[in-house]
């Protein structure tokens, strides 16, 4: 059976990884010079309490080639063919590591690295589908079919609470994130062609600009 893998921005639970049988590859989050691997352990809390309290936002950082290979080698060694996904190549350098640690591996043959075009759950969903159809005894082949013509309908979109932290983290400007906070505006991020973009804003307490969308 075909080896569904994805990078750490899938955001998928350890239940549904469970379920699925789905390896992931974990990003860095760089907080200072605090290097950490994402995944479960990561405690969200103290992420934002740490970046409130040193007026930053903590970095990510594509995966270690090292990283990458040890999740696909045990896969290679019983002669199994894998699917990869990765955040968007818009976002990240990810797609690139991943396709050098199945070359270090002298595995391109057996390796399929889909670009998802996406994040967090627009990727889920496409890595999801591909272990269902990998159970069902499709081919890689097919799979890739089959997943190539998904991405361009699956689309991420949230809203952010704050603009403080997209200011922080270069996505906005200072006179934006001032002028947002004193209007309580609240944007809707939309990943669209592989990169975020902001598709429209609401204004008030976040459940009920939320209502106005749903």
């Amino acid at each position: 059976m075909i080896k569904i893998i994805s990078d750490s921005t899938c955001d998928l639970s350890q239940e549904v990884l469970e379920r699925y049988d789905i390896d992931i590859i974990p990003l860095h989050i760089v907080k200072g010079d605090e290097e950490l691997e994402d995944g479960p352990q990561i405690d969200i809390h103290a992420l934002y309490e740490w970046a409130d309290k040193n007026k930053t936002t903590p970095k990510t950082s594509a995966p270690s080639i090292e990283t990458a290979m040890n999740v696909m080698r045990p896969y290679i060694d019983e002669g199994r063919e894998i699917i990869c996904f990765s955040i968007s190549s818009e976002m990240s350098t990810s797609i690139n590591v991943i396709r050098m640690a199945a070359e270090e591996l002298d595995a391109e043959d057996k390796v399929t690295v889909i670009d998802s075009r996406n994040l967090s759950t627009g990727i889920g969903l496409l890595v999801v589908e591909a272990a269902v159809m990998a159970a069902d005894g499709k081919s890689r082949e097919e799979i890739k079919a089959g997943i190539d013509e998904l991405i361009p309908k699956v689309r991420a979109s949230f809203v952010v609470d704050t603009l403080v932290y997209l200011y922080r983290g270069g996505r906005c400007n200072a006179v934006s994130a001032l002028i947002g906070g004193a209007l309580a505006l609240h944007p809707m991020i939309v990943v669209k062609d592989g990169k975020m973009d902001a598709s429209r804003k609401y204004r008030g307490k976040r459940l009920h600009s939320l209502s106005w969308h749903f």
